[in-house]
């Protein structure tokens, strides 16, 4: 190839190279720290919406098309909402992913703005699948975490009542109750009207009431909580949940097989309706029949019944 020849291969690959850069956002409760993954430049503004429209300026003035920013605590709310409003990609990492991504760039230093720049660089390197989120959904999660939390309070509710107390207590504690049964009863309902006010959410939720050990609650919180479901491959939908077997191996060594991660709030109501799913007579039944027979220890008979169940849950919706 000649000198003008390479020139040229030279020129057509420095043009397709993207122009665009990629930023970070590390997040606190008043203030917004940004940075850039290709420069030094880094603003900081306020974690509130006139925040969000100078920032959106700032993105765009810096050819921004993908923003990363890591879980904290719901303070990056707003903040995701009015950039991916604004067509931005955002992906949310959560911090292990960063601090793991530090660890392997050998990066320690540490301030809001040091924490912004690793946060681009690690969305820079980000390779997997950015999801736009539905905002009908993320209002439905809403109803469905009060739901969960309505719940907990009732169970502590229930025990206090149980235990010998000052007259007084208890009662506060049986009138509470009954408050909270209601509330819950009436959020559920209040889920599943919105749920069936959308056609293709009210088809999905349908098609997994179907399932043996799935109800309304169930149903509901896998429309909810795991949208994915129906585009999934074999085994996506039971790594996603939390339910999917690893390997520890080492040479000789052949360790049990162990699961983590995934998405605890769905993984804790499939576990639920696994549990029904085992004892009522249903093909899930003759599996963990089976299982038994050989031996299997219960709690891993359980998990085995949970991913056949959300492997099955996400085959209906295909």
């Amino acid at each position: 190839m000649g000198v003008r020849a390479r020139r040229h291969k030279v020129e057509i690959m420095k043009q397709g190279k993207c122009t665009t850069d990629v930023a970070g956002v590390d997040i606190g409760k008043k203030w917004l720290d940004v940075a850039l993954a290709k420069s030094t430049d880094h603003c900081r503004i306020a974690n509130n919406p006139a925040g969000f429209t100078e920032l959106t300026g700032w993105l765009r003035a810096h050819k921004v098309k993908r923003v990363g920013m890591e879980a904290s605590g719901d303070y990056e709310r707003g903040v995701r909402t009015a950039l991916e409003a604004e067509d931005f990609e955002v992906v949310l990492h959560q911090p292990m992913e960063v601090k793991a991504f530090a660890i392997y760039r050998r990066i320690r230093m540490k301030s809001d703005k040091a924490d912004a720049r690793l946060i681009a660089l690690a969305t820079q390197a980000y390779d997997g699948i950015i999801a736009r989120r539905d905002p009908y959904l993320v209002d439905l999660a809403d109803l469905l975490t009060y739901y969960e939390q309505t719940s907990d309070l009732l169970a502590m509710t229930k025990n206090m009542a149980e235990h010998e107390r000052p007259a007084v207590v208890k009662a506060m504690a049986l009138a509470r109750e009954q408050c909270l049964v209601q509330q819950k009863r009436d959020v559920l309902k209040l889920i599943i009207a919105k749920i069936r006010a959308r056609p293709d959410l009210n088809v999905r939720f349908d098609l997994l009431k179907t399932l043996s050990g799935v109800g309304d609650v169930v149903a509901a919180v896998l429309v909810v909580r795991m949208p994915e479901l129906g585009s999934l491959e074999h085994g996506q939908a039971a790594s996603l949940l939390g339910v999917a077997p690893f390997d520890r191996d080492s040479g000789n060594f052949h360790g049990r097989r162990f699961i983590i991660d995934g998405r605890s709030r769905p993984r804790t109501f499939v576990y639920m309706a696994a549990l029904v799913a085992k004892r009522i007579k249903s093909d899930f039944k003759t599996f963990a029949d089976r299982l038994l027979g050989t031996g299997k220890p219960p709690k891993v008979v359980i998990v085995a019944v949970m991913r056949k169940l959300i492997e099955a849950a996400n085959l209906v919706l295909k």
